[in-house]
């Protein structure tokens, strides 16, 4: 098979997968003030779970006690990634993901799709070279 075919049947399974990742995904969805368990060191057990496009987390700190918010939201978010924004007296980090319970985790880890969008990119490079 050529290269050049080979491109093209990795474009297209790309692009069914970011077709599927439009679809819902399962988040976690909990306050730290209600639920110790959402707070770092996250723990699942008992947690619940919500559907949405977009999974949120927000960590705020300098606050009485620091608060912890698991979500799912419909708008989907451009990236996987955390915005930090600081308020007088306190400390936001909101985090966005896209792929189910990736709202578990303090850190945003790109999901597998966003790896395959570099992988192809780096290999359609390599193509034209």
């Amino acid at each position: 098979m050529e290269l050049k075919t080979q491109a093209v049947y990795v474009a297209v399974l790309l692009a069914c997968t970011l077709i599927a990742s439009s679809e819902a995904i399962t988040c976690y969805m909990c306050n730290s003030v209600q639920k110790s368990g959402c707070a770092d060191p996250f723990k699942s057990d008992g947690i619940e779970i919500c559907t949405g496009t977009t999974c949120t987390t927000l960590f705020a700190s300098g606050v009485a006690k620091p608060v912890t918010v698991r979500d799912c939201s419909e708008l989907p978010s451009p990236t996987n990634k955390c915005e930090e924004k600081s308020l007088p007296g306190s400390k936001e980090i909101h985090c966005t993901c896209m792929s189910d319970y990736c709202n578990s985790a303090k850190t945003i880890i790109p999901s597998a799709w966003l790896l395959a969008v570099v992988g192809v990119l780096s290999m359609s490079a390599a193509i034209r070279n």
